[in-house]
């Protein structure tokens, strides 16, 4: 049986838009072992004398997150940040409901405002925009952004970081559509919120940008932004690829693409309807592999309503234990250079992003009491942070093999995904290429593009290879130096990056 073949069309002329360095961003919330147990442990040999795991912090430089997106997801809708200053010993602990969690409250604003700038990333705050109020959020805002003589400056300038923190970015509220949230509303009610919030919120500080919910239903995004877009730099998306079988996962990206391009119609639509003629684009601040069908499971009348009940529950920790980790394989990293092909296509609809959630709680960081494992899902960002520069590559990939995929748009999936990016001061090309079909290499030609070139290749012989505590290194990155003057030979389940320096 022949081997199959496809080919990439690569002008460097032809871009999809400058891609803002934001849709890197990273996200940490206080739920298992994201953060204590995961960026602060101040009782492990390997903290630093504020707390925070070094080895953590080295590996997520290496993400180089440029925003940083804390408390929440779901704990920031019953989170109250006067908890979460002040003296460490002072500090009262509080039960979230949200993960049957006992909240010490010993990582607050203050440590999570210094790991931001130890990683050089600016944060984003999520309000709770739930059980809080406006009046909390604006005082929230006045700690962390003002220097009027008011209380909550006075707060801050008695802490350990008197200067304004400045912070650029907040969101108002989390997921509340979802029955799962503290108050989950309608789309009415949230939207009249958000307009309101929104408004006094700018009148406070005209310099911030503000993420509204947006969901994977077109009529609230619609009432959304109709009522409350006038306010908004982004509506924000979740998403969560939690098919098990192999081609279910590589199809994940392919249909958030899909919801993309459909919010983006409401977008321009509802910016025409209301005559805004400000920047409004969309937030992907949680996504990921999530390899359990949790997420299906829940939609289910019957587990809904028991849980609602509170017929069943899950028990309360006093102690941070582990939650939604896992130990991530081959399938998982290319399910994740997909999505980061789906960024590059679309920079002029997505601005913001961030991942769910960077150490632990499906994070592409394991911890352990030792060191850390740099999960399957850490290379592919870690690998675009080093080479996808400035500008997104209309590029295009031909081929007549392909894969069933029941869940993806159209049923089935090319053999090939490819995309790229070009830097138009060096004029560096940055490919990368996914060769989906599970058990045969792919022939692929390079239209346009030719010449030396580096490659690094991320494969394994099995698509379920992970990296665990014990074979941290089973799949990583290889590289090395090739010339390009015919067909480059793809190993089957594989990602690989081709960085062509200079101009083409």
């Amino acid at each position: 049986m022949p081997t199959p073949t496809a080919t990439v069309l690569v002008d460097s002329r032809r871009t999809t838009g400058v891609v803002d360095d934001r849709v890197y961003g990273q996200f940490l919330e206080n739920m298992g072992r994201a953060i204590y147990g995961g960026v602060f442990e101040p009782d492990s040999p390997l903290a630093d004398a504020h707390g925070y795991r070094i080895d953590v912090l080295e590996a997520a430089r290496e993400l180089a997150p440029p925003v940083l997106r804390w408390p929440g997801g779901n704990f920031a809708s019953g989170y109250h940040w006067r908890d979460g200053i002040g003296p460490a010993e002072d500090r009262p602990a509080r039960f979230d409901l949200a993960w049957s969690m006992l909240e010490t409250n010993r990582f607050g604003t203050e440590e999570f405002l210094a790991y931001a700038r130890l990683l050089g990333a600016p944060a984003y705050l999520n309000l709770n925009a739930s059980t809080g109020t406006i009046d909390e959020a604006l005082e929230w805002l006045a700690y962390c952004n003002s220097d009027l003589p008011v209380p909550e400056v006075a707060l801050r300038q008695a802490g350990p970081h008197p200067e304004r923190h400045n912070v650029p970015i907040w969101g108002i509220g989390n997921e509340n559509f979802g029955w799962w949230q503290h108050l989950h509303t309608s789309a009415d009610s949230y939207a009249e919120l958000t307009r309101e919030w929104g408004k006094l919120l700018r009148w406070a500080d005209n310099r911030i940008s503000l993420v509204g919910v947006g969901a994977d239903d077109p009529d609230w995004n619609w009432t959304v932004l109709n009522e409350a877009g006038v306010v908004l730099d982004w509506l924000s998306l979740h998403f969560y690829w939690n098919e098990l079988s192999y081609e279910g996962a590589l199809a994940g990206p392919m249909a958030s693409e899909a919801e993309i391009c459909d919010t983006w119609g409401l977008i321009g639509a509802a910016k025409r309807r209301r005559k805004l003629n400000h920047d409004l684009r969309i937030c992907i601040d949680e996504w990921g592999v999530w390899p359990e069908p949790y997420l299906s499971m829940t939609n289910q009348p019957e587990v809904i309503n028991r849980r609602l009940r509170a017929e069943v529950g899950p028990p309360v920790h006093t102690e941070p234990v582990p939650m939604i980790e896992y130990h991530f394989d081959l399938k998982d990293a290319l399910a994740h250079a997909t999505w980061l092909h789906v960024l590059w296509r679309h920079p002029d609809k997505v601005s913001l992003a961030t991942q769910a959630q960077m150490v632990n709680v499906l994070g592409p960081i394991l911890t352990t009491p030792d060191g850390v494992v740099r999960q399957t899902t850490f290379h592919p960002l870690a690998v675009a942070r080093h080479f996808a520069l400035g500008t997104g590559l209309d590029v295009g990939a031909l081929t007549e093999a392909g894969i069933d995929a029941t869940n993806a748009p159209g049923g089935s999936l090319s053999a090939l995904d490819a995309a790229g990016t070009v830097d138009p001061d060096s004029g560096q090309v940055h490919l990368s290429l996914v060769n989906r079909l599970p058990d045969d290499e792919l022939l692929v030609g390079l239209d346009g593009i030719a010449g030396q070139a580096q490659r690094i290749t991320l494969w394994a012989d099995d698509p379920a290879a992970a990296n665990t505590p014990e074979a941290p290194d089973r799949v990583v990155p290889t590289e090395d130096q090739i010339d390009i003057d015919g067909p480059l030979v793809m190993p089957p389940h594989s990602h690989v990056t081709l960085v062509f320096l200079g101009s083409q």
